[in-house]
């Protein structure tokens, strides 16, 4: 199954990064004995926190972009850079407070 679509790559491109941001508090948040909503609460009251976690969250996306560019599925890699680059400018203005 072969999807070479601007939306599938942009939906995978906003979906993994939650991955990525799950999997951070797994291995971070998780030992310490923090609940997700702590964790949640964590990243609401300070934006440091939810700037790096979500970055870390955008790692995850390496693995698919090198996927979709070996498969020369290059409409699928464009949705998916073109969503990561609105995390991108998204964690950029929340870290430095203009939201």
């Amino acid at each position: 199954m072969q999807r070479n679509n601007y939306f599938f790559g942009f939906s995978l491109g906003i979906v993994i990064p939650l991955f990525g941001v799950l999997l951070v508090y797994m291995l971070k948040y998780m030992g310490r004995d923090i609940g997700l909503g702590q964790f949640l609460q964590l990243m609401q009251d300070n934006p440091r926190t939810i700037s790096s976690t979500l970055s870390l969250g955008l790692i995850a996306c390496i693995p698919l972009f090198t996927y979709f560019r070996n498969r020369k599925l290059y409409k699928t890699l464009y949705g998916s850079f073109i969503a990561v680059a609105i995390y991108a400018v998204i964690i950029i203005i929340y870290r430095f407070g203009l939201i």
